[in-house]
Formats: C-alpha cells, sequence, structure tokens
C-alpha cells in the first residue's frame, strides 16, 4: 500500500474528521481513503498516534498518572483507546482525535488496591468495558488478599467512573476480549467464557485441565490481545508430546476464539524451537502466524513446520499486522517500531522518545 507522506501536526487525526467532506490532506487523497494508524503507548505517560507509511508520529497525547502495563483496547469505531495506567489501576479513554481524556475508572481506594495485568476489554457496542481486578486490603502491617472480580463500566460515565456490577471471577486471569456473542473470554488457567450479565463462568478451552493422554500440561504467556484485524482471541502455548520418553517432542500451539462466532479451537502449530512472547495470524490466511521476541518468526498450521525465522537485533514483545497481511508491525520492550514485509523484508524503524515496556501495538483505520 502506497500513500502520500502524512504531514505532522498541523492537520492530524481531528483535523481529518472535522474535514470529513474536504480532502484528507490538502493536495493528497480524497476523503473516502481509509488509512492505517498504529497506535501504543510509552514510558513515562505518553499515548501515540502513528503513520507507518510515513513512519512518523502525528500524535503525542500525554495521559495522567504513572505508566501502567501500557494494555490497550479500541472502541468499535476505533476513535477511543482505553488503556491500563497509574500503575496498572487506572482504567483511562482517550480520544485518539483530540487527546482528550473522556474516561476514567480509579479501581483502587483508601482500603483497597486493585491491579489488573493486562485484562481490558471492549464490547462489541462499545457501550461497556471489563477488567479483572486482583485486590488486596491494605492493613497497617500486611495485606489482606481478596478474591479477585470482574468489574463491568459504562463506558459513557466519564471521568469518576464506578463499576456498573461486579462478579467473582477466576485467579490468574491475565489478557481477555469481548465478543459479538456477547460472552467474554478470560485468560488464565484456562480459558474462559463469562456471562457479563449474570457472572456466570465455565471452561471455554481446556488448558490446565485438559485430559489429552501423552501430553505434558501446557505453558502459556499471555500479556498482549492484538486481535483486532483478525477478529480473534489468541494466546500461544508450548507443550511436550511423550514428555520424559525417548520419542519427546516440543511444540507451539495455540488456544483460540473466534471472536465473530464464538467457535474455539486448541493446537499444536508448529516445533519449539524459539521463545515466542506473542503471536498473531494471518488474515489472509488464519493457520499461518508470526511470533515475536528474539526471533521474527513465520509458522504454518497446515504443516506444523516453522517457514521462516530471522534474528532481530533486540528483543520485542508486542506483535501485529497491517489488515491486508502485507505488513509486520513490532513493538513493545524498547523504544523503537520495527516494520518488516511479508517476506521478512526490512522496511525501517520509528523511534519513540520512551520505551514501551509492556504495551500493547494496536492497528487502527480512519
Amino acid at each position: 500500500m502506497k500513500n502520500p507522506v502524512m504531514k505532522p501536526l498541523s492537520l492530524t487525526l481531528a483535523g481529518l474528521l472535522a474535514l470529513a467532506a474536504q480532502p484528507l490532506m490538502a493536495g493528497e487523497a480524497g476523503a473516502d481513503e481509509v488509512r492505517e494508524y498504529l497506535v501504543t503507548m510509552a514510558r513515562p505517560n505518553q499515548l501515540y498516534v502513528i503513520d507507518p507509511e510515513a513512519q512518523e508520529v502525528i500524535r503525542t497525547c500525554d495521559v495522567e498518572g504513572a505508566f501502567g502495563s501500557g494494555t490497550l483496547q479500541l472502541s468499535p469505531d476505533e476513535r477511543t483507546a482505553y488503556l491500563l495506567h497509574n500503575r496498572w489501576e487506572d482504567v483511562v479513554g482517550i480520544d485518539l482525535t483530540s487527546c482528550d481524556e473522556v474516561f476514567r475508572a480509579r479501581q483502587s481506594n483508601e482500603d483497597i488496591r486493585a491491579k489488573s495485568i493486562a485484562s481490558l476489554a471492549v464490547s462489541p457496542d462499545g457501550s461497556r468495558l471489563y477488567t479483572v481486578q486482583d485486590r488486596v486490603r491494605r492493613h497497617l502491617d500486611h495485606y489482606e488478599v481478596l478474591e479477585p472480580r470482574l468489574a463491568v463500566f459504562d463506558s459513557s460515565a466519564g471521568l469518576d467512573a464506578e463499576p456498573i456490577a461486579t462478579f467473582p471471577a477466576p485467579r490468574q486471569v491475565t489478557t481477555m476480549a469481548a465478543a459479538e456473542d456477547g460472552y467474554l473470554y478470560l485468560a488464565g488457567a484456562d480459558i474462559y467464557r463469562v456471562d457479563p450479565e449474570s457472572g456466570e463462568t465455565e471452561i471455554a478451552i481446556a488448558n490446565r485441565h485438559w485430559d489429552r493422554p501423552g501430553f505434558s500440561p501446557p505453558d502459556s504467556l499471555a500479556m498482549w490481545s492484538m486481535g483486532e484485524v483478525t477478529n480473534e482471541f489468541l494466546r500461544p502455548y508450548t507443550v511436550a508430546e511423550h514428555p520424559g520418553e525417548e520419542d519427546e517432542a516440543w511444540h507451539w500451539g495455540i488456544s483460540r476464539v473466534d471472536l465473530a462466532t464464538g467457535e474455539t479451537e486448541s493446537k499444536e502449530i508448529a516445533p519449539f524451537e524459539f521463545i515466542i512472547f506473542s503471536m498473531v495470524s494471518d488474515p489472509r490466511e488464519r493457520d499461518i502466524f508470526y511470533g515475536v521476541y528474539t526471533q521474527l518468526s513465520k509458522l504454518d498450521a497446515r504443516t506444523r513446520e516453522i517457514v521462516e525465522v530471522i534474528d532481530l537485533d533486540h528483543t520485542y514483545y508486542s506483535i501485529n499486522t497491517s489488515y491486508d497481511g502485507s505488513r509486520i508491525y513490532l513493538g513493545g520492550a524498547s523504544s523503537d517500531i520495527a516494520i518488516y514485509d511479508d517476506d521478512f523484508n526490512d522496511l525501517g524503524r520509528i523511534r519513540l522518545p520512551g520505551d514501551m515496556s509492556t504495551a500493547t501495538l494496536k492497528v487502527v483505520r480512519f
């Protein structure tokens, strides 16, 4: 996709929306053209909107409070970014077109400290926000560990939002997603299906509790939710087949929820030969997967082979793709976003003033 370079700051996203009946930029493409942007957080407390074609930051939003996990989710119209901020305790909504803060829920109070590790989801209609709160009660000389809970917020509640409902939640939940079938999917020891109206919870995909003779329990890292391009909730895992025996073999696998249909699957996709921190599927072929940590890799679940792998100059935590699958974006860990094409040709770097740490790297379209 070749687009003219967007000039920074003088006309940013707010200008594009305000001038919807006029050209996208003076002398450039028409207003009907949809372009992709990247959204991420970086220390100390900035939210960035980035043009990957021009490889430049077009908007920087200062977010009040200390850096948190940098977990991001988008409103359905992709105009608002919701993030876990302020030492993982606040849920904040930022208007991407103006940098205005439009939502804030302070999950801790004088008595109880509540932190959400990476659990943040937005309902498909945008009216509800969800987190899982890991809570302790503060006493003079100790912390009292409380049961975690699922908190439901009205996204229109403004800058002093309180939960409109709470329900008991499983322990060890990290990431989560909201599906079009009305359910929430929570990644913990298993992947759980939760009715956010009643709190009723069941196992959607058994991981810790799977019954697979000849396989070890799987091991999963779930910190980043980047499924907006393919509308899925994906968690990679590693597992040993015939553990401790002569023919022991280790595999990468995936647990996946199709957020459009609610269909679930769990399967091995390739040999386990290197570490992957996050993974996404190719929007053109959802049995092709890209993974990242110290290498960028391409895995084919149809043949269960590693198709390609290249070493990177440093670690990256978060991976995403363009909507047409032609570009791969790497972020997190440090202060640069790397761009590759689908043949792993290096297309350049976007430098940020601060490191992204565990922040999510999102793709939006305007």
